[in-house]
């Protein structure tokens, strides 16, 4: 089939490898517009857009997928069908009908759970013990559409947002083509989504990852996993931001929410509500992450006579 694939960060990027590697056809890459990212706002490529241009294949960046040049030109290019993973845009109705096989996405929950923006780092910091990949004929709706195919992945103890997109990006590297081939076929069974069980996964804000330390440990534990890498949780230290990556419960008694509770150059012990958080990844602002350990040695002076987060 000729295939349009629509998708922008990393998450997307094996699965687009295995569509070019396979039968079919890569006949445009559509991905989002280049943006400033870091401290310095430098203008960077998204994954897919760097690979698109490695391999000489068609590519676009629409700033609005509802202009009629861009419907006219997509319908010439006659594809048969649209993937699309973690895009970053809503696709217009009168873009899904252009397409004879219809449009797939490649959606990172187990539909009808967790459907919208943040699927990965909500089911981490909601606490879940499983989550998935679900292969989905795109409609009109915000992930409604009848599903394909699932798989379930399970959510380790400590899994953080970058291992878990990790596990879902070859998850769907390895089944995408199994699911084209049925469509191609049109050898496969939707099963339609029951909305009345549906719940979502806004758009991660800013203001969320701050820290309450009057919040349970295993709450904040599952805020600091699920939004590393990022924006990373965050709290405190001396009037100086400390970033946390990577954080586990410990059953030790808190005294007080944000007090440290326990310090040596390999260990740093949190208060919360209840119990305390022991941070194993953390970083300083614009500094890269670093194992306690390590940001210790070279931080100790910060820990001197400050002894509470806020």
């Amino acid at each position: 089939m000729k295939i349009i694939f629509a998708g922008t960060p990393e998450i997307g990027l094996e699965t687009l490898k295995t569509l070019h590697a396979s039968n079919h056809e890569i006949s445009l890459v559509l991905t989002n517009e280049d943006k400033p990212s870091g401290r310095g706002k430098v203008i960077s490529k998204s994954p897919v857009k760097i690979f698109a241009e490695e391999n000489e294949i068609m590519l676009k960046q629409p700033k609005n997928l509802k202009e009629k040049e861009l419907v006219t030109y997509l319908k010439n290019i006659n594809a048969d069908l649209l993937v699309v993973f973690a895009y970053g845009h809503i696709i217009p109705e009168e873009i899904l009908e252009i397409f004879e096989k219809g449009a797939l996405n490649v959606h990172t929950s187990l539909l009808p759970e967790l459907r919208g923006a943040a699927p990965i780092q909500r089911a981490i910091m909601n606490g879940d013990s499983e989550t998935g990949i679900s292969f989905m004929k795109m409609e009109k709706g915000l992930d409604t559409g009848p599903i394909y195919s699932q798989e379930k992945i399970e959510i380790k103890e400590n899994e953080t947002s970058e291992t878990l997109t990790a596990k879902m990006s070859e998850v769907s590297s390895s089944k995408i083509l199994e699911i084209i081939d049925l469509i191609d076929k049109n050898n496969f069974r939707l099963t339609p989504q029951d909305s009345s069980n549906a719940t979502y996964a806004p758009k991660i804000m800013k203001e969320e990852a701050k820290i309450n330390w009057d919040e349970s440990a295993i709450k904040i534990v599952n805020l600091i996993n699920g939004l590393s890498p990022s924006p990373a949780a965050f709290s405190f230290l001396k009037n100086e931001r400390i970033n946390f990556y990577l954080a586990k419960l410990d059953q030790r008694s808190s005294l007080a929410p944000g007090e440290i509770i326990h310090i040596s150059n390999e260990e740093l012990l949190i208060g919360a509500k209840d119990h305390c958080v022991k941070i194993i990844e953390l970083s300083r602002p614009g500094k890269k992450r670093q194992a306690f350990e390590t940001f210790y040695n070279g931080s100790k002076k910060i820990f001197s006579n400050e002894k509470v987060f806020t």
